[in-house]
């Protein structure tokens, strides 16, 4: 029964990522296509849905298929070297988190697009666009260099390629992850996808502008409130598991809590693909 759990998890993996996979190099790629017309490329929030796609696309491809490796046919790649583990951590690790940020930068821009402020409109623009989205990444990426600096590698043992020592930022780090990513970006889409929603419903207040573009940026507020919806929906089970075993308490692993949390890792690894579902 122990081992059969395991193992149901592990074939479900090894079939189930690979679809996850194709659908997504596929679909991002066709979402960047798509986002980069000049229909769509001139309003603010395409570009935080372009940056989504393209860090999706990575994540669909390059990580998908790394943690394909590792879980179902246990092939570490950041075994191979101290540079692959420190560099192949790095990169995962701010990628999985931009992701995110990216959506509840569109949430945002959302919501000053469909308020009645005026001086709060002036905030959906693409110029603001390209410096929030590089904020994001340079923010994202400092948090991160730690991985780069105290992250070890040891072959000796079950770890790994893992943060060595039994420190209190060892033990702390982790809860702040939890922070960045489980807890604060939902709190945001939540908060301004909430806003946006009110704002839309009292959108016949706004001055008249152009039909078409007008229309485009409804379809943009729909397409960002189901993003939002579906991606809590795929990634609050893995983070509640994860905040379980991060917490300091005496809770033991079991069988059956592992074949969940590889279960809670197949919905996160949807989310990666849903904005091309969402889209079309």
């Amino acid at each position: 029964m122990t081992d059969s759990l395991i193992l149901v998890a592990i074939q479900l993996i090894c079939i189930i990522v690979p679809f996850i996979i194709i659908i997504g190099i596929i679909g991002n790629s066709i979402n960047i296509i798509v986002l980069t017309r000049s229909a769509l490329y001139n309003h603010s929030c395409s570009r935080y849905f372009l940056a989504l796609a393209g860090n999706n696309l990575f994540l669909s491809s390059a990580f998908l298929i790394n943690r394909l490796l590792i879980t179902g046919y246990q092939l570490d790649l950041t075994k191979i070297s101290l540079l692959s583990c420190k560099f192949i951590q790095y990169v995962t690790g701010v990628c999985v988190v931009i992701s995110p940020y990216f959506i509840v930068l569109a949430s945002i821009d959302r919501y000053c697009a469909s308020s009645k402020n005026i001086q709060r409109r002036k905030f959906s623009n693409i110029r603001i666009t390209r410096w929030a989205l590089i904020f994001v990444v340079i923010l994202i990426g400092l948090y991160y260099i730690n991985y780069l600096v105290l992250i070890d590698l040891r072959k000796d043992d079950s770890f790994g390629c893992a943060i060595r020592g039994d420190t209190i930022y060892k033990q702390i780090y982790p809860i702040t992850q939890v922070m960045v990513f489980a807890i604060i970006p939902p709190c945001l889409m939540g908060f301004f996808g909430g806003m946006t929603i009110y704002n839309m419903k009292h959108i016949r207040f706004l001055p008249r502008v152009a039909v078409r573009y007008r229309r485009t940026e409804n379809q943009l507020g729909r397409m960002l409130i189901l993003q939002v919806g579906t991606y809590i929906v795929l990634t609050l089970p893995l983070s509640i598991a994860y905040l379980i075993l991060v917490l300091p308490n005496s809770f033991k692993t079991t069988t059956k809590f592992q074949f969940m949390y590889l279960i809670c890792q197949l919905f996160f690894y949807l989310s990666c693909v849903t904005a091309f579902i969402l889209y079309f």
